[in-house]
């Protein structure tokens, strides 16, 4: 099975809007992050089309000019396994043009994808937890930066994911598991261009975090984590 696992961790923008989950769709096959709301202006990085980024569209205070910009964050490396949630990330804008928001995606259909967690109580047992400075908040578990500090110990854990792409089984890898153990079964299936995006909110308040899950017909390409503002 190919598999592109990538954990893109998010910052905050200050100044800034609530996040939406976008989905790149340009027709070049990738489109460019640019250092400012320029086509001029310098890229910073590009990102293939089908793979999900954060933007942010709070026009206060943009120009007319510039609100055709969003302002967007991803992961450097598509290929990192980041242990931090500030780590390597890359920030810059991205043209509205060259992305689609996930929200506004078609349904799958549930014949042609499925996926589901198996849940059961959580257990501190054969985990390597870290903790925050001493405190009951979380910090990483069996080495994996945990998106639940703020909500503390979870009452329940994911013990599998699974996908079914047609009659293709996907077992999810624990190690993608452990920072969003706490993750419930409520979620949306989108589709688009031949991809099924698996999005949920994991957490609340000041832990909460957008999930997005990403397989092609091979199998998953994409893990994306990201904060809500």
């Amino acid at each position: 099975m190919r598999a592109l696992f990538t954990l893109i961790l998010i910052v905050v923008f200050v100044n800034v809007g609530f996040s939406q989950v976008a989905v790149i769709s340009s027709p070049d096959g990738y489109a460019n992050i640019r250092e400012k709301p320029d086509s001029k202006s310098k890229v910073v990085a590009k990102v293939k089309t089908n793979m999900v980024i954060l933007a942010f569209n709070d026009d206060t205070g943009v120009s007319n000019a510039d609100a055709v910009w969003s302002q967007a964050l991803l992961i450097k490396d598509p290929m990192s396994r980041l242990n931090t949630s500030n780590d390597e990330h890359t920030y810059g804008y991205i043209h509205r043009s060259q992305y689609k928001l996930l929200d506004d995606l078609k349904n799958a259909d549930p014949k042609a994808f499925k996926f589901q967690y198996k849940h059961k109580p959580f257990s501190k047992s054969g985990k390597k937890i870290a903790y925050i400075d001493g405190s009951e908040a979380i910090s990483t578990i069996n080495g994996e930066y945990y998106f639940g500090a703020d909500c503390g110990t979870p009452k329940t854990e994911i013990s599998k994911a699974t996908a079914t792409i047609g009659s293709k089984i996907v077992d999810i890898p624990m190690s993608l598991i452990w920072g969003i153990l706490h993750a419930g079964k409520d979620f949306e299936i989108k589709t688009y261009n031949n991809h099924y995006y698996v999005s949920q909110g994991v957490g609340d308040g000041g832990c909460f975090a957008h999930l997005v899950w990403v397989f092609d017909k091979t199998g998953l390409v994409q893990r994306f984590v990201g904060w809500q503002y």
